[in-house]
């Protein structure tokens, strides 16, 4: 495979002995940044056949807000099933601060609001434990 590229704010990499594929915010980003990360991050996936994810927005400053959560469950995520073939995990790490303020805005969906799609999140404050649920999730163990 050929070099990965990405933007500067967002640095891609591909883990072959994990079979993970880890993209990592390096700031926090405008709209439109968001969404060519994301959209390179499936370019990725797809040259790679990886479904299984880590996406790391530790360095964002700014809480998640609910316009973002909602463009990635509307208009990215159904995306990932037609491209990928199959369910899709992310697993996303998050500073402990921006996953309380996820979950403590009402306008920001619940996890459940996903259930039944073809794919899987989850949020961690912890790479370690995010790493572990993404193994499962690929060997079922």
């Amino acid at each position: 495979m050929p070099p990965i590229t990405s933007p500067a704010y967002f640095a891609i990499t591909y883990h072959a002995r994990r079979r993970v594929l880890v993209g990592q915010w390096q700031r926090s980003i405008m709209p439109f940044e968001l969404n060519q990360g994301y959209h390179r991050l499936l370019e990725v996936a797809e040259a790679y056949e990886c479904r299984f994810w880590l996406v790391d927005t530790v360095r964002w400053q700014a809480p998640a807000d609910a316009a973002t959560v909602l463009w990635m469950i509307e208009t990215f995520l159904p995306k990932l099933y037609p491209r990928l073939g199959d369910t899709v995990y992310l697993a996303f790490l998050m500073a402990p601060h921006q996953l309380a303020g996820v979950l403590t805005n009402h306008a920001i969906p619940p996890l459940a609001a996903i259930n039944g799609t073809p794919y899987q999140l989850q949020r961690f404050t912890d790479e370690a434990t995010a790493l572990r649920w993404l193994r499962r999730c690929r060997t079922g163990r």
